[in-house]
């Protein structure tokens, strides 16, 4: 007769696989327990699974082992191992992730220091508010930890023939960590179990593990594994009472967070198949349909099942993908055994019943790969319904490297091998690695692509956290463990993209690519492609490969390439939630969608030069201050603005009459942009006898030209400081020319238009920066602007209508896909304002504009509902000679623009049907999530001395509600200083 190949369950467990005992003496294999030279006296040990006697018949065993909570064969704390000095591994160190210890996540997943959304993301425990049951986790853990290592420390250097003192000292110490377990957990304990702490948690917990403080014996009659295992089981168990499900050190290893999993999908659409020892306990309620050949389980198939699919509940383990549905099937006899033909019956029962991933925690020892699989997927059955089911087979733990090349058909189903790594990332002692075996051809050919390395991976396996089956927690090591990991990321990604479900070759290169290098650099024969790292396997593979599809003009589909993408600070107005844009990636013969924030491809003209504020400061004083100059005119209704930048000079007549004068004054800059050759702007006006035509025309700030009133800064014209017509102030900087004609002594009639195009200087960004804004057009536009003005006595009404015209642009705004805003936008606005003049020195002023902008053309994003709905204002106070004959103060209160109402209309190519992938127009109206209304208030005083030849300026501005930024902050002040010579 011959014999059947061995397979057996890479079953590493401790403490929690109870309940079942199978009588037999053939032990199993387990990944070697560290040897301690504390003698342990013999006493009775609770075996929980012991394989029955070998036969003829039935020559498979698992590798379960003899497994009890007591000596588990579990190496886990590898290393060094000095009991007598108590360096143990599971509380050496910073890190203590056996017990769960929070400063395993460190850095940005920490989920109880600092940032605690982002391990968390928006889930909520069941029992009450987040934040302070972490703060009562991570003081109860701060504390345990010092505790435990001390009361351990102390533990461990006794022997057998301890004294009674030596004993009392150590029962005191328990005792001490009883009362501090009480203070913490004592409450909860009672209320969920209705019995004292000393009574439903203290005595099971030192009953479970042979210990019994009233005969202080029995604590050196243990041996040094147990007591270890006692300290970390004591956490573990604590913790059931938190309310909240448990943390473990695997979870910052692979890059993984619950937040990711809602966010993701939780696997709800993957179906799952699980070929393993039957589940018990919660798991179960996932299990949509369930075969074998018996129904036996020791533990092993709900410690596996718990890391893919455990609830998120607030108690206990937490799974990959918690909603994935699971099929089921248990190859494995009453005896613990199984054969390859039980193992194929299995695979096909669980192909049959779409399963897209399968999870085999179990194999041949001293193989990494037994041949045994080619001959399972070689089955004409297994081929025909397995050609797009993706299997992930654990490297088993003998600690081998596999040398013997393995027969493949390449018409195999793609697979992955999962091997095991511990909390520092190096490769667990126990775990099989592919070394340079090769999957060979019928000849014996190797592919250059089929080395077993280049279907491995590593994921955490020892120690892992996992269900008991019956309800609770225990601990647990092998590459069993390692494997769900892998397989509950493929659900998720079979979640958020179904389609790829039937492209397994795909599936399985963004897990191998995706994953995180170790050992020596590349693919390596001990790490295979490295280790498993979950957000980089949800994430794009490569962000320079990313594209975007959008609809031109013409309705066409067109495809940008997404190293236009930029990340800019954050334009308040344009971040909305849940406002997305969809870039692609191409994944073999498939691709992936992923939403990327709009604002993300929006860019305006803010600042972005590497010198941040303090470059902004001298840019904000030279404007205004440099460009100060004295005018003869006072500040009533009729002069053109003390603060003004420009200072016409006299008039000149010519033999028609008409009267020229000309202004030239220091050009306002644009940070972060190209500046004009020319640094300074010019205007030049002519004036019919009797003044009453006047021609304007000039390069620089038109606006001030153009707007009339007191309000003659260009930061009363600039959007984001000022509220004197900001239409006018987006065409601000270029060439500009005005027609005025006075129809009487009190009415003016006017007209004009300016414009202005701003490239940006990419010399002042950082490569990355410059590299995607050089794919950006420049911002041109163009206003055209008629006014009307009534004078009377004192005082001066005017009202003014503009429209402002954007080239791909829209209230200054620009992106990267030239689709968005591809016919540009339209603006209208109607402005009003006054002036009036209470004395020869003192006027006030004020202003205020309503807009409205809609889309010039077809376009991806548009406004909604009638257009953007802006409005703004200003206040002033001009003060002349407040200290002096030739010295003027001016204050103003400005609401610069803000959008009163905001809905626009995305229109993109997504995903309209996720489960084939069909690409198709989808148009969202989202509202833009506008921000509070923002106050600026300015005062500027200047002075001339020495006869002119000196002028002195100062400044300052508060932002008194709203946004701040670098740029703008709360506060901002300035003087200057000029010395003609």
């Amino acid at each position: 007769m011959t014999m059947r190949t061995l397979i057996r369950s890479y079953l590493l467990a401790t403490a929690g696989f109870c309940g079942l005992t199978v009588a037999g003496g053939a032990a199993a294999q387990t990944a070697p327990a560290p040897s301690t030279p504390i003698p342990a006296p013999a006493r009775a040990q609770p075996v929980i699974v012991r394989p029955g006697p070998v036969s003829a018949d039935k020559p498979v065993q698992t590798l379960s082992g003899t497994l009890t909570p007591y000596v588990g064969n579990i190496r886990t704390f590898t290393g060094d191992l000095d009991p007598l000095v108590g360096n143990i591994r599971t509380f050496s160190g910073d890190l203590s992730p056996y017990i769960g210890n929070i400063r395993t996540f460190g850095g940005t997943v920490d989920p109880y220091v600092g940032n605690i959304r982002t391990f968390w993301g928006d889930l909520a425990p069941a029992m009450g508010d987040l934040d302070p049951m972490i703060g009562n986790i991570r003081t109860f853990s701060d504390a345990y930890v010092t505790t435990s290592k001390d009361t351990l420390g102390y533990w461990l250097n006794l022997p057998g023939t301890a004294s009674a003192a030596d004993l009392s000292t150590l029962v005191t110490k328990i005792n001490g960590m009883i009362g501090q377990s009480k203070d913490a957990w004592g409450t909860a304990v009672q209320t969920q179990t209705g019995k004292t702490f000393e009574a439903g948690f203290v005595a099971p917990m030192l009953a479970k593990w042979g210990l019994d403080l009233t005969n202080p014996a029995s604590l050196t009659s243990v041996d040094a594994y147990t007591r270890q295992m006692f300290f970390v089981d004591w956490y573990d168990q604590l913790n059931q009472y938190s309310g909240m499900d448990h943390t473990d050190w695997w979870m910052q290893t692979i890059n993984w967070s619950p937040a990711i999993t809602k966010t993701i999908g939780e696997g709800k659409r993957s179906i799952v198949g699980l070929l393993d020892f039957t589940v018990t306990g919660e798991g179960t309620s996932n299990i949509t349909k369930y075969s074998g050949i018996s129904d036996f389980s020791n533990g092993h198939g709900a410690a596996v099942a718990s890391l893919i699919i455990a609830a998120h509940d607030a108690k206990g383990v937490m799974g990959i993908a918690p909603m994935a549905s699971v099929v089921a099937y248990n190859p494995f006899d009453s005896s613990g055994t199984a054969n390859w033909t039980d193992v194929k019956n299995g695979v096909l029962m669980i192909a049959q019943n779409n399963a897209s991933i399968v999870n085999m925690s179990l194999g041949e020892p001293g193989k990494t790969l037994p041949q045994g699989w080619n001959d399972v997927f070689g089955d004409p059955d297994v081929a025909a319904y397995a050609k797009k089911t993706i299997f992930v087979i654990a490297a088993g733990n003998d600690g081998i490297t596999q040398t013997q090349n393995i027969k493949w058909d390449k018409a195999n189903p793609y697979m992955i091998v999962v091997g095991s790594v511990g909390p520092t990332g190096t490769i667990s002692d126990f775990s099989n690695r592919p070394g340079n075996a090769c999957l060979v051809d019928a000849k014996g050919t190797c592919a250059p692509d089929m080395k077993l390395m280049n279907r491995f991976i590593t994921a955490p396996g020892e120690m892992i956290l996992v269900s008991d089956g019956q309800g609770g927690v225990t601990r647990a090591s092998g590459t069993s463990f390692a494997a769900p990991l892998v397989t509950g990321t493929i659900a998720l990604l079979h979640d958020r993209w179904p389609w790829l479900s039937n492209y397994p070759k795909e599936t399985v290169d963004i897990i191998l690519k995706s994953a995180r290098d170790a050992g020596a650099p590349g693919v390596d024969p001990v790490y295979g492609v490295g280790i498993l790292d979950v957000t980089a396997a949800l994430s794009p593979l490569s962000f320079d490969g990313l594209k975007w599809y959008q609809y031109d003009a013409k309705g066409n589909i067109v495809a940008t390439q997404a190293a236009k993408i930029r990340d800019p600070k954050e334009q308040a107005k344009w971040e909305a939630a849940g406002m997305f844009f969809y870039a692609y990636e191409d994944v073999g013969a498939t691709f992936r969608d992923f939403a990327i924030p709009v604002s993300s491809k929006l860019t305006d003209a803010t600042a972005m030069s590497l010198t941040g504020s303090n470059e902004y400061l001298q840019s904000y004083i030279y404007s205004r201050f440099m460009a100060w100059a004295t005018t003869k005119g006072g500040p009533g209704p009729k002069g053109p603005g003390a603060f003004s930048g420009f200072a016409f000079s006299a008039p000149i007549s010519n033999k028609g009459g008409l009267q020229l004068s000309m202004a030239v004054a220091p050009r306002t800059r644009m940070l972060g942009f190209y500046q004009s050759q020319l640094p300074y702007q010019t205007a030049v006006r002519l004036v019919t006898p009797g003044d009453r035509v006047a021609f304007t025309f000039g390069d620089g700030d038109g606006a001030t030209q153009l707007g009339g009133g007191s309000f003659a800064l260009p930061s009363d014209f600039d959007p984001n400081v000022g509220g004197a017509n900001p239409l006018m102030g987006f065409a601000s900087g270029g060439g500009y020319l005005q027609t005025s004609v006075a129809l009487s002594d009190h009415w003016t009639i006017s007209s004009g238009l300016t414009q202005r195009t701003l490239r940006r200087d990419l010399r002042q960004m950082d490569a990355l920066t410059a590299f995607a804004m050089g794919a950006v057009d420049p911002y041109r536009a163009g206003a055209q602007n008629v006014a009307v003005r009534y004078t009377a006595g004192n005082g001066a009404l005017s009202a003014s209508y503009t429209r402002l015209r954007e080239a791909k642009a829209m209230l200054g705004i620009e992106s990267a896909d030239p689709y968005d805003f591809a016919r540009g936008s339209i603006s209208d606005g109607v402005t009003l304002g006054a002036d009036l003049a209470l004395t020869p020195t003192l006027a006030l002023a004020a202003t205020g504009t309503v807009g409205r902008t809609r889309a010039a053309g077809a376009a991806t994003i548009t406004p909604a509902d009638g257009g953007l709905v802006s409005t703004s204002f200003q206040l002033g106070l001009t003060k002349s000679e407040l200290f002096g004959k030739t010295d003027l103060f001016r204050m103003t209160l400005a609401q610069p623009m803000h959008l009163e109402r905001a809905s626009v209309d995305l229109t993109t190519v997504q995903v309209i049907d996720r489960q084939t992938g069909e690409l198709g127009p989808l148009t969202q109206r989202f509202n833009l999530g506008v921000p509070e209304r923002q106050y600026v208030g300015e005062a500027m005083y200047g002075r001339t001395m020495l006869d002119g030849a000196a002028q002195v300026s100062i400044f300052g501005r508060a932002t008194f509600n709203g946004a701040q930024t670098q740029a703008l902050p709360r506060l901002t002040g300035g003087a200057a200083f000029r010395m003609n010579f």
